[in-house]
């Protein structure tokens, strides 16, 4: 009897499952995207019943399309986007649910490092501060909401909640914790003076024990049974953070070796061999492979901007993509590659969330005129959302980190117009996956390690991943992209002040 991994995905738009095989190949594969709930500017939030809810017709779906029978399924891990907020009242049942898109905790960044407090946290944490990081929403939340604050029961991140509806027990991994700004970088482990030095000491207590991501946490309990599908009993494995799940998940695994996201997040890596302690650095953290690390520069400024425009400008488009039966990204390629080149094209900056380094940063067009059409529109957000990503990948340079190729994954990667860019804005080498499910795959080998199907991740991915394209830099597209890329810094410096002032005043 054929046996088969389970990896489960839950970003800040879709809950994605998939089953593979030993050998990474993908038997099917379900998603569905989940409700986001704005109730003010800024806040980000789920609905933690539903967000279960989706989760089991997810994983029931996947099963029913790959026709197989759940006992066949050995393993299953689960990941997600981090940071965020999802925390448990005394008694296990949902409380509050924030993604990592959320805002709201902005001023409280500036409060900390106005006051030095990144300054004395950065020696313990590795990171800097940003709005949507969960030890930020604790002290919103202790200051803004101290009612809802003393209800929490449990601190968990968006897969842990999961894997708490599956199997009933309570626990996180180094990866995922890691990225927190709660978890002591040095000594692997939580620390009372960070919670003393933010304020929160009594939420150490709410904190869930920490394992590695490849160990066993628990087992399809009876209930979860009932709503999946899957065979009560089933291991499944702590899990990881999307990002590491990815960046296994697409071969990347060794000291050196560079990733980048392109998903709803700008997530771009690079695997060192100690943590790297750089005040211009995102984040330093650990890393799923054992005695490994990885810097870190993301901000929500990815393909979550085109993804914006094509929901509320795109109409057109999907209706045509849907009679063609293509994905409506397919036209977007098209309508892009007819864009003529410009000595003064439209600028786009990627920041519908903000940017990495201010949660006031807002998104908008420049230099705009009556002759533009929406395809030079479509051309500016791609072009926007590469340079995004270049000003992360030139802080990961600026720490020390030297590398020339790059492994490009997530929806941006499905693209050739965008993976172009890329290698063209980079001036790297871009490598492109064959799996277009890297994340799935990479929290399913930590499920196979676990379950004693694979020895390492080093191992399970040299014989899994195969690299499907490579895109190499035109010289002159490369230097108009560095053209492009000074007026686009050139313009956020100007704006800086504005969108301070702007929130202010809507503050």
């Amino acid at each position: 009897m054929e046996k088969f991994l389970l990896g489960i995905d839950n970003g800040n738009t879709v809950c994605k499952a998939v089953i593979f095989d030993f050998t990474g190949r993908m038997v099917a594969q379900y998603s569905q995207k989940i409700r986001t709930i704005y109730p003010m500017p800024g806040f980000s939030e789920r609905n933690l019943e539903e967000l279960w809810k989706a989760n089991t017709e997810t994983i029931r779906q996947v099963i029913k399309k790959s026709k197989i029978h759940p006992k066949q399924i050995v393993g299953v891990g689960s990941t997600g986007h981090g940071n965020g907020l999802y925390v448990l009242d005394k008694k296990g049942r949902p409380l509050k649910g924030i993604q990592s898109l959320d805002t709201r905790a902005q001023s409280i960044c500036e409060e900390w490092n106005k006051n030095g407090l990144d300054k004395r946290v950065k020696p313990f944490t590795y990171q800097k501060f940003w709005a949507s990081q969960t030890n930020t929403l604790l002290k919103w939340i202790q200051q803004f909401e101290p009612v809802l604050y003393q209800e929490i029961g449990t601190v968990l991140l968006c897969k842990d909640y999961i894997n708490y509806c599956l199997t009933g027990a309570i626990g996180s991994d180094y990866t995922d914790m890691g990225a927190t700004n709660l978890l002591d970088i040095n000594k692997v482990t939580y620390n009372s003076e960070i919670f003393d030095l933010y304020g929160i000491k009594d939420i150490i207590s709410r904190l869930p024990q920490l394992q590695s991501c490849e160990q066993v946490l628990g087992k399809i309990s009876k209930n979860s049974a009932v709503c999946t599908g899957l065979l009560e009993g089933t291991p499944v494995v702590t899990g990881m953070l999307d990002v590491d799940a990815c960046m296994i998940g697409s071969g990347v695994t060794r000291t050196g070796q560079a990733s980048i996201i392109a998903g709803s997040w700008s997530v771009n890596t690079v695997v060192t061999k100690l943590p790297v302690f750089n005040a211009d650095l995102g984040m330093s953290t650990t890393f799923a492979v054992p005695n490994l690390w990885k810097s870190v520069e993301a901000s929500a400024t990815s393909v979550s901007n085109l993804e914006w425009f094509i929901r509320e400008f795109c109409y057109k488009e999907q209706m045509e993509a849907k009679r063609r039966g293509v994905s409506v990204h397919v036209l977007c390629d098209e309508m892009v590659n007819t864009v003529l080149d410009d000595d003064k094209p439209l600028i786009f900056h990627p920041y519908l969330h903000g940017s990495g380094d201010s949660g006031n940063a807002r998104a908008g067009f420049y230099g705009l005129a009556g002759w533009h059409t929406k395809a030079d529109m479509l051309n500016a957000i791609y072009k926007g959302i590469v340079l995004g990503h270049l000003e992360h990948i030139n802080k990961l340079r600026y720490s020390g980190s030297i590398f020339e190729k790059i492994r490009l994954t997530g929806g941006g990667s499905r693209s050739p117009v965008l993976c172009q860019m890329f290698a063209d804005a980079l001036n790297l080498i871009v490598e492109v996956p064959h799996s277009q499910e890297t994340g799935t795959w990479g929290v399913a080998m930590a499920a196979g390690i676990g379950v004693g199907v694979f020895l390492d991740f080093e191992k399970a991915s040299d014989a899994t991943v195969i690299i499907e394209k490579v895109y190499t830099p035109s010289t002159q597209n490369a230097s108009s992209f560095l053209s492009l890329y000074q007026e686009y810094t050139h313009l956020q410096t100007n704006l800086n002040e504005f969108w301070c002032q702007r929130e202010n005043i809507r503050n």
